[in-house]
């Protein structure tokens, strides 16, 4: 009797193992499919946003299995990208794809500042169509709710210019145009959701209700104006500042805006002071009252931050000091602005000369 139980005994351990096998095999084994899938894992995925991507187009049987796995083969740090699953690929091969960055996609950089012609030009220098790009942005019909809150002015040149979020994006070869400013959009949606929540109850300009537009537009001028992060928010200052005190500031006057609209009519100036005073666009600050009709690029996270949520300081100039640390001189007065100035042209020549 007691050697029934001890093969009994035996034979269910030999069960359970056999079961656990065949449920590992299970889990680690890709659902049965014929078809190549390009794979696409968004920058700073947590790995179980990886494993319900990986559910969500039946690459895995279950999600839970793989965040198990990856812990247990300590291959935690899954980078982003595009990936090429082959049909015969289970989870132990994807899982090295990931771990590897064996990318199928091409990396392209929306730097923060770019604007759309910038845009273009990097994805024709990547292998892409920028001029198809281009033509996407003017036929784009609104998806997003913030594209269908977007001013529709004539005298903008692009009306999305400003909400292309800057950040790594990784295309298939030859992708279609169209798919690539969706996927940007689609980052710049949640981004512009955040920015949305995080100025409520903001009222910085005198008279006036801010709208998302205005926080990109002011903060596409702080992201061209600065090159610095630690000055965005003393910049902002000067910014409000300036808008805040129309009696001593009709004209805001800032050279980004002149050389963003240089560019897009087609290069006329090479010197910034001739943009300032000849070029005749609405975006030419030095011309026109107020902000320009739109963002003149495409900012990032700590410029529109800034913008949010500007230094409050008594400054009203600042100009740069070419002493090699890309920050400026910052100044109440036109008088000690006038004297920054000079030390500026003291330290570019003292640069030139070492």
């Amino acid at each position: 009797m007691k050697n029934w139980r001890v093969i009994y005994s035996i034979l269910l351990v030999i069960a359970w193992v056999a079961l656990g096998y065949l449920y590992v095999d299970y889990s680690l084994d890709s659902p049965r499919r014929s078809d190549t899938i390009y794979l696409k894992i968004e920058p700073k995925s947590s790995v179980q946003e990886i494993a319900q991507l990986l559910k969500k187009h039946k690459l895995i049987n279950q999600d839970w299995f793989f965040r198990l796995y990856v812990r247990l083969t300590g291959k935690t740090k899954l980078q982003a990208g595009i990936y090429k699953i082959e049909p015969n690929e289970n989870l132990d091969d994807m899982l090295r794809k990931f771990a590897e960055g064996k990318q199928e996609g091409i990396k392209v950089t929306i730097k923060e500042g770019a604007n759309v012609l910038e845009i273009s030009s990097e994805l024709t220098r990547k292998g892409f169509d920028g001029n198809g790009f281009l033509k996407a942005l003017k036929n784009r019909q609104p998806k997003y709710d913030f594209e269908k809150q977007i001013p529709n002015n004539p005298q903008r040149y692009y009306r999305l210019e400003g909400y292309l979020f800057p950040s790594t994006y990784y295309f298939k070869k030859g992708e279609d145009p169209n798919v690539i400013l969706d996927e940007i959009l689609a980052q710049s949606d949640k981004m512009i959701k955040k920015y949305e929540s995080q100025m409520k109850g903001k009222s910085l300009i005198k008279n006036k209700s801010m709208t998302i537009d205005d926080v990109l537009i002011i903060a596409s001028i702080i992201q061209n104006e600065g090159r610095v992060e630690s000055e965005f928010k003393r910049i902002a200052g000067v910014v409000y500042n300036r808008l805040n005190a129309p009696q001593l500031f009709p004209k805001i006057g800032f050279d980004a805006c002149s050389v963003f609209a240089n560019m897009m009519e087609g290069g006329k100036y090479t010197r910034v002071t001739d943009m300032n005073k000849r070029l005749l666009s609405p975006y030419n600050t030095y011309l026109n009252k107020g902000l320009p009709p739109g963002p003149i690029g495409n900012p990032g996270e700590h410029a529109v931050e800034a913008a949010i949520n500007p230094e409050k300081n008594d400054y009203y100039y600042y100009t740069a000091r070419y002493d090699g640390s890309n920050m400026h001189y910052f100044s109440k007065t036109l008088a000690e602005h006038n004297k920054y100035i000079e030390i500026s042209k003291k330290n570019a020549k003292q640069l030139s000369n070492s």
